[in-house]
């Protein structure tokens, strides 16, 4: 009896398969994000309502949300072959800042 992950041929072409759509479906999420993000500007981020009535963003948040969006579709560009990244680069900078991890 196994215990974990099965390890047959199907289950590891099942799992590549499901990794290669998620990470192909969150590049495209990353592009639309960044376009609808790009389309507003700091102003109209600032004025937009906070959860259950609180305040809305300050300006070093809008300003690290921007810059995680712009580290997420150089990913993404880099991903698809449309540039190259010419040094290392840890995308996770200013995600992190996003999800509380420092």
């Amino acid at each position: 009896m196994s215990v974990g992950f099965t390890k047959n041929k199907a289950d590891i072409d099942n799992k590549a398969g499901a990794i290669a759509l998620d990470l192909r479906n969150l590049m495209d999420r990353i592009e639309v994000f960044k376009t609808t993000l790009d389309t507003l500007t700091d102003v109209e981020l600032l004025a937009l309502p906070g959860t259950n009535g609180g305040a809305s963003w300050v300006q070093a948040e809008v300003d690290r949300l921007r810059s995680a969006a712009g580290d997420w579709n150089q990913l993404r560009t880099i991903y698809e072959g449309t540039v190259n990244l010419s040094v290392a680069k840890d995308f996770r900078t200013f995600s992190k800042t996003l999800t509380g991890m420092n």
